[in-house]
């Protein structure tokens, strides 16, 4: 019997460095074995390749050790190298081990052996001085959707991922193009300025796979639907080399330079099934998923005209939003007032689930024993496939006499807004009514001029202040420049959060954010487009000094060391750097 290749104390997977292979040409399989207890697994048996490679030699073997909270992770990898030698398409065998009489397997692996090694052609200008080394190619950066289901009925809910794929450094993303998603209602999910990157082998392939956005979609009739495409923008590290006797300095992965590219996913399809139409009950509320209804009130026995609260709660995972508010049936000498709704929504893996509370606030106004019938709802079980109907228990309320003729009314939409006011016939007023003297008039008065004044300048700062709000909405340009400030404090606020010596790459990521966008804003330009060695030109065309120009640089290069060659800096170098950044801005904000 084989067991998967994943396991708790055991994960065995391979990968190759390419799927499409020149005749003659090498490849290279690697085998990884990680877990806890990877040391005592017997070196992998190299699979029969015979049909369409020679075996050229083991390249070695690797062991990383990592320790995690407690737990020791150890991650073995052999590599083995390979030349193809036939023509055609071939699949890799699973790779077997043996741990504590078990036997593991990992996934085959497709592959193409072609006459010349494919070369995917890339998407950055060609340059007549340096030779890019790693090329970005749809290869090695793609954005892929995913959807938990390719089949469902109206209203059920899907769960769509646009995740990033990627083999090159990704420095920034931006996203230039909204997947179009007419004919479903949208949940939207929080994913977060820094998206958690994950290792993935997808095709035999190791990927670094980030999550950028996830959504719950509804659809609200049937037919074939079409998801659309959606677009980012990445800004991409490559490494250049350069025909010089410094190859081996600039060979470093910090130094080089950054394209833009623009990525794709692609359109998904999804079937929406009708509900079914026999037998549809004629309460249907349009709920698809599973629920459940409760109901209760506060007390049984009250005096008439005594406010009572009743709570009805919808609960379970569907579009919570589209619960219907309860249909009531009340004795007729109940007077009822509008209901205070609560909603709480949560959003998993699994789709969105949450609750709807309606709070009604009632008057019995009438002594004797009352009965609130049962409130149904009706909605279509996914997991039955057919329709249920839920009802409450019946409320049975004991009113008694009331002490007094005072009246009740409910300004307000629950139990604690309502007041009385007293009794039916209101008296005329027993006190000493107020006069006012008869040489005085206020209106000659200094304060009645003031009055008189107020009107004038509330208006004139109204149009002042309407004129302000049309130059917002009209120029984009002028709109960015104003709020850059406020929006590089938010930023720079967000990054003093992740001070910590643990957080040190995501601390500067957050800070290089603030600067580029605060740039960005004021110049009216996208924050993703701007590359750190076009700053010094773009500060310039704005006549910005030396001095300022210089500082600003310095920061976003101290940014970009930090993120991708930390240094072994302490919590004081991090926050003496904070106030560095924090004056160019404020430096730049006064000559810009």
């Amino acid at each position: 019997m084989f067991y998967p290749a994943s396991a708790q104390d055991l994960k065995l997977e391979t990968t190759v460095d390419k799927t499409t292979i020149g005749l003659d040409q090498n490849f290279t399989l690697t085998i990884n074995i990680s877990g806890a207890k990877a040391n005592f697994i017997n070196d992998p048996q190299v699979p029969d390749l015979g049909d369409f490679a020679v075996y050229m030699g083991s390249s070695g073997t690797n062991q990383n050790i990592q320790m995690t909270g407690g737990t020791v992770s150890i991650t073995k990898s052999h590599s083995y190298i390979f030349r193809a030698v036939t023509l055609g398409k071939f699949t890799i065998p699973p790779v077997l081990v043996k741990y504590k009489g078990k036997d593991y397997k990992s996934s085959p692996i497709q592959v193409e052996i072609v006459k010349v090694a494919q070369q995917q052609k890339t998407r950055q200008a060609p340059s007549t001085q340096n030779q890019t080394s790693n090329a970005v190619t749809k290869e090695n950066l793609f954005l892929k959707a995913e959807v938990s289901k390719r089949n469902i009925y109206v209203n059920e809910p899907l769960v769509i991922s646009f995740k990033i794929y990627t083999k090159v450094s990704v420095t920034q993303y931006g996203i230039t193009k909204l997947p179009n998603t007419s004919g479903f209602w949208v949940e939207e999910y929080e994913i977060g300025n820094q998206p958690q990157v994950t290792e993935q082998v997808l095709n035999g392939q190791k990927y670094r796979v980030a999550e950028i956005k996830r959504m719950t979609l509804f659809p609200t009739d049937a037919g074939k639907k079409t998801i659309g495409p959606m677009e980012i923008e990445c800004n991409v590290r490559v490494q250049t080399r350069r025909r010089s006797i410094f190859d081996s300095f600039f060979d470093d992965p910090f130094f080089g330079r950054s394209v833009r590219e623009l990525v794709n996913s692609k359109p998904i399809t999804i079937n929406v099934k009708p509900l079914p139409e026999m037998a549809t009950p004629k309460k249907f509320s349009g709920l698809v998923g599973r629920f459940e209804i409760s109901s209760f009130i506060d007390k049984t026995q009250v005096k008439a005209n005594e406010a009572i609260a009743l709570m009805i709660e919808i609960a379970g995972s569907g579009n919570v939003k589209m619960i219907p508010e309860p249909k009531i049936k009340l004795p007729n000498d109940f007077e009822q007032y509008p209901p205070k709704v609560t909603s709480k929504i949560n959003r998993n893996l699994n789709g969105v689930s949450g609750s709807k509370v309606y709070e009604y606030v009632l008057v019995p106004r009438h002594p004797g024993l009352q009965k609130i019938k049962p409130v149904e709802l009706v909605y279509f079980d996914l997991k039955k496939k057919q329709y249920r109907t839920l009802r409450t228990k019946e409320i049975v309320v004991n009113v008694e006499k009331s002490d007094d003729d005072f009246t009740v009314f409910a300004g307000g939409r629950s139990k604690e807004d309502v007041k009385y006011l007293g009794k039916d016939i209101r008296f005329i007023q027993l006190g000493k009514p107020q006069f006012d003297r008869i040489a005085s008039h206020f209106y000659t008065s200094f304060y009645f001029v003031i009055l008189l004044l107020i009107p004038v300048a509330a208006v004139i700062s109204a149009w002042f202040y309407r004129r302000h709000l049309n130059k917002l909405s009209g120029n984009i340009a002028y709109a960015r420049s104003r709020k850059a400030n406020q929006i590089a404090m938010k930023r720079l606020s967000k990054a003093n959060k992740l001070l910590n010596e643990r957080t040190q790459k995501e601390y500067y990521a957050e800070i290089a954010n603030a600067l580029m966008g605060f740039l960005g804003d004021k110049l009216n330009i996208s924050a993703a487009g701007i590359i750190t060695d076009e700053v010094e030109d773009l500060m310039k065309e704005k006549n910005v000094s030396v001095d300022v120009i210089e500082k600003y640089i310095s920061c976003l290069q101290t940014c970009d060391y930090q993120r991708f060659a930390p240094s072994s800096g302490g919590f004081v170098e991090m926050k003496t750097f904070f106030g560095e950044a924090k004056q160019a801005i404020i430096s730049l904000e006064k000559v810009i």
